[in-house]
């Protein structure tokens, strides 16, 4: 360890240890370290986090910070003395708390573990059903031909509302956008072909070439009428893997919705669903 180094090692040192007593400054060795003998950790403040010795794991232990181990496996990129200085910045980062800011992330860690855990060994109990059939495929495809569709749209868009409803007439008797906006010289009337977008589809109560949407404010304070223009179906060959894929997500989630409910019935839990205020 080279002088500049000892020296930054030292001072973090010195900084974590300036709350302790200095007749509890030294931490315990190896030798005395989790022994339960008479030699106890001692030197770390009252409401340190880090009062107990974790408990040690298989390896080979290198070092110790306050009784800390620290593995010979630990160190991957990194050599001792940076790894002993991120464990004294560690146990000072739980003496200020850190830890307990951090509490509610590592719980919600904790629980999708624990549920990917369990998904795991419920696929693995669960006997292999036969995959999802084509016909399945087909049928699915064919109930849900919207979802299935390439929608091209074109906008026609104004300042003013008070226009809204004569456009909205106009371009449903089949008038031609364009032809609808140079009508109207004295207003800046713009018409744009906003291509395919799903989304923006769902503004139309029928999907048909020619249909036509009601009148729409947008978020900059202008208005429009949105048409159809052009509808171009996915073809089946071209969404069979994507809805191969979601039927056997859905047949998993059947699963282990079927599986809590049968946990939950063993075990006499309580399932209690609020009903949420609608906002004001």
């Amino acid at each position: 360890m080279n002088l500049r180094n000892f020296a930054l090692l030292f001072t973090l040192l010195i900084l974590v240890g300036c709350n302790q007593s200095d007749s509890d400054s030294k931490a315990p060795s190896a030798d005395n370290a989790g022994t339960g003998g008479e030699h106890s950790q001692t030197g770390m403040n009252e409401n340190a986090a880090t009062a107990e010795t974790e408990p040690e794991i298989e390896g080979t232990v290198v070092a110790r910070v306050n009784g800390q181990p620290i593995y010979e496996a630990a160190l991957t990129r990194e050599d001792l003395e940076y790894a002993i200085a991120e464990e004294i910045i560690y146990q000072e980062g739980l003496r200020q708390g850190l830890n307990k800011r951090d509490r509610d992330r590592v719980r919600n860690y904790e629980k999708k573990l624990i549920i990917r855990g369990m998904k795991q060994r419920i696929l693995e109990n669960t006997e292999p059903e036969k995959g999802v059939s084509n016909e399945e495929i087909k049928s699915y495809y064919e109930s849900n031909k919207d979802k299935y569709t390439h929608v091209r749209i074109h906008e026609i868009s104004f300042p003013d509302s008070d226009v809204g409803n004569e456009i909205k007439d106009k371009a449903q008797n089949g008038e031609e956008l364009q032809t609808i906006a140079n009508g109207y010289p004295d207003l800046e009337i713009t018409v744009n072909d906003l291509g395919y977008n799903r989304n923006i589809a769902q503004n139309f109560k029928t999907r048909e070439v020619g249909s036509v949407s009601e009148v729409i404010q947008k978020p900059d304070g202008t208005f429009s009428v949105l048409k159809i223009v052009e509808i171009k179906d996915i073809p089946f060959n071209v969404s069979k893997k994507s809805i191969k894929h979601l039927l056997e997500a859905k047949r998993k989630a059947r699963e282990y919705n079927d599986y809590a409910r049968k946990v939950a019935e063993e075990n006499n839990m309580t399932i209690e669903i609020i009903e949420q205020e609608p906002e004001q």
